[in-house]
């Protein structure tokens, strides 16, 4: 470890192993703090809304106000301890010169931390597939082909928030130029993400580490992150879902039961007939793009004189294989995959009217009763269950009351 206390701080990109990361750190943020090293969320998503609040953000149709205040909060907590910190947001990626320069000062503060900034990197065409689908997740409708074309002709021009939202925090090159304003080069740390298949699935961590100045610390790596993704056939679903769907559900609700649901639990299940379909992969007419693309992305960083862990050559794209695009699934293929949809929510139902009735039948109030006979160290929970349930008794009884007496009075 470093005798300097850093602030590190990971800024990105999505669809990059965030999730994992955030994931790893959240268990073991108490390793972490035995080792001088603090991870201050009190919550695993606290750097979410600390995010937004940052970069003055909208989201899922709530404004900016709706989380004012939580980038200071998690800021004041960061300097009350001592040492150093590391924190992990994909959002700080597409940070201002001047947010950028809140952030830092906020981080460094009277410890005099060393910030340093993290950016883990994938290859392009892994992302726009990935990035797609996280789209269609979030009720959007834009098919694959358009969503390509779009990004290729027009960059950061192309239609709100795809545009903005790709580039602006994919784009490891530009990212880093920016950040670069306010931290210098040799504190900025790219690590390339291994390609998919046959690498263990720790290495991500071990460079993240090894970026971060966590390297000695010995952590536990069984985490199960929920930010999975859907084959070509499943997001197809979900996109042509979100069609039927405009307009009707309210965000909060949509994101529970369609994104986390339908989308991230259901369509990849292990008990669906059908089996999931390939993921999504760039049509092979833009190889050529995203090779030259990519090539002119990896000579700017290198060009930037930022630290790689990894090495940059894995961000050029394999070649595009042969396969079903999102826009040429037909109903045949579309099928399968919605009956085992449905039978999958009517399980989720099923499993949710069991839990109704087992609360409503009164049976686990007897079990509550034997238990806590059997092992005193129950006996508060069964305690405060009575009292409560008095409580609400008469409550109920008052309310009964005042509307007889209030329909006697008419």
């Amino acid at each position: 470890m470093s005798p300097t206390p850093r602030a590190t701080v990971h800024v990105g990109a999505p669809k990059t192993g965030t999730t994992y990361l955030q994931a790893v750190l959240w268990r073991n943020r108490q390793a972490l703090a035995a080792s001088g090293v603090h991870y201050p969320l009190t919550r695993p998503n606290e750097h979410f809304p600390a995010a937004l609040d940052l970069r003055g953000m909208s989201w899922g149709g709530r404004a900016q106000g709706a989380w004012e205040g939580s980038w200071d909060r998690l800021a004041a907590r960061t300097r009350g301890v001592r040492g150093s910190v590391v924190l992990s947001n994909e959002l700080l990626g597409g940070a201002t010169a001047e947010q950028a320069a809140r952030l830092v000062d906020d981080l460094s503060g009277k410890a005099r931390r060393e910030v340093h900034i993290v950016f883990t990197a994938r290859d392009l065409a892994r992302q726009l597939a990935s990035d797609w689908q996280e789209h269609v997740k979030h009720r959007h409708t834009v098919t694959f082909e358009r969503f390509v074309d779009d990004l290729v002709r027009l960059g950061r021009d192309a239609p709100a928030p795809f545009g903005e939202l790709f580039w602006g925090l994919h784009d490891a090159a530009a990212v880093l130029d920016r950040w670069s304003e306010v931290v210098p080069p040799e504190r900025i740390h790219v690590v390339t993400v291994p390609p998919s298949g046959g690498s263990d699935p720790g290495l991500l961590w071990q460079r993240f580490a090894l970026a971060s100045g966590l390297a000695d610390v010995e952590v536990d790596l069984s985490v199960r992150p929920r930010n999975v993704s859907l084959g070509t056939v499943e997001a197809e679903l979900v996109r042509r879902l979100n069609e039927v769907l405009r307009g009707r559900f309210a965000h909060p609700r949509y994101d529970e039961l369609v994104r986390q649901l339908l989308a991230e639990t259901v369509l990849v299940a292990p008990q669906r007939v059908s089996p999931v379909s390939p993921r999504p992969q760039l049509p092979p007419e833009r190889d050529g793009w995203v090779q030259e693309r990519s090539q002119e992305m990896i000579a700017a960083l290198r060009r930037g004189g930022f630290d790689v862990v990894g090495d940059l050559n894995e961000l050029l794209p394999p070649p595009a294989p042969d396969g079903p695009q999102p826009d040429t699934v037909d109903a045949e293929q579309l099928l399968p995959v919605a009956l085992d949809g449905m039978a999958g929510l009517l399980r989720q139902l099923a499993r949710a009217r069991d839990e109704v009735d087992y609360w409503r039948d009164g049976s686990w109030r007897h079990r509550l009763v034997r238990y806590s006979d059997q092992h005193q160290w129950v006996m508060p929970v069964r305690r405060a269950y009575t009292a409560g349930a008095g409580r609400l008794r008469q409550l109920r009884h008052r309310d009964a009351a005042a509307a007889g007496k209030s329909g006697t009075d008419d």
